[in-house]
């Protein structure tokens, strides 16, 4: 049995269900997924996978105590040293770990921030984070400018972010040099903005010319949709934003990241596929 433990915002939930679809085409067996963490986790909106047209196995207590067993002080104690049976913790962040490949029967904490556990699986992820519901009239407005012009999204986290010192928000810099740099490789591109703050986007991003402000979507997954339907792509240091590029099937997409992807980051951790653009 598979089960990936489930916990974070959507961007996370993400990378937490590739890894355990990985594992589980690789062993050729089903997996479950375990988001009992919702329980009392309340810094985000909760579980948000069943948006996307996944497989979704939720994990009763029964299947997990069956894998790592019941809780209790001992097994709190045996997890916490990663002695636990089929208990798989992840060990660096960001870091490709194969030996997560090793066992069908493993219990998968962690948030396996690497496009390496998935990759080779790109078609089936692409299929199972399509969105079930179809587009709103505000996405089908958007998209209808998007899908002929030389689109670029460009997405500002900041909001949240402002209470996680170690994360940090991006230096305005960065969006400036991001937009110089497609803006020579690019004829004509059409900036759509993106923000958890559009206030203050829009009192800020005067030094681009052609730009539009999405300040009308509704849920995050409508940005999402437009993000990815993008030319290219300028991302934010969120998971949300680096899955809104990487699910970009543009073949000749520009996707550049922030160099600095954490204001704290001592053991250099990187978070961006090799073929993306670093400034």
């Amino acid at each position: 049995m598979i089960i990936s433990k489930i916990n974070g915002g959507l961007g996370n939930q993400m990378f937490q269900y590739a890894i355990a679809k990985a594992i589980s085409l690789k062993h050729k067996q089903s997996f479950k997924l375990d988001i009992s963490a919702y329980e009392t986790y309340s810094l985000h909106n909760g579980y948000r996978l069943n948006i996307f047209n996944i497989e979704e196995n939720i994990a009763c207590e029964e299947d997990i105590k069956n894998l790592i067993g019941k809780k209790s002080m001992a097994n709190s104690i045996l997890n916490r040293l990663g002695l636990q049976k089929n208990l798989y913790k992840e060990q660096e962040r960001t870091i490709y770990d194969k030996g997560v490949f090793g066992n069908e029967n493993i219990y998968l904490d962690g948030y396996w921030q690497n496009e390496k556990y998935f990759v080779d699986i790109r078609e089936e992820i692409l299929n199972d984070f399509a969105t079930i519901k179809s587009n709103t009239k505000v996405v089908d407005k958007y998209l209808s400018g998007i899908m002929i012009q030389d689109s670029v999204s460009i997405h500002i986290r900041r909001g949240d972010y402002a209470n996680h010192p170690e994360i940090g928000i991006l230096d305005i810099g960065y969006y400036k040099n991001a937009v110089d740099y497609i803006c020579n490789k690019v004829e004509n591109p059409i900036f759509y903005i993106f923000s958890n703050d559009i206030r203050w986007c829009e009192e800020n991003f005067n030094f681009i010319k052609n730009k539009i402000f999405i300040n009308n979507t509704k849920t995050e997954i409508e940005d999402m949709i437009l993000m990815k339907n993008c030319k290219h792509n300028i991302v934010a240091n969120s998971s949300f934003s680096w899955w809104s590029a990487w699910l970009n099937i543009n073949k000749d997409k520009i996707v550049i990241a922030p160099k600095e992807w954490l204001a704290i980051n001592p053991y250099n951790y990187k978070w961006i596929p090799n073929h993306w653009m670093e400034l």
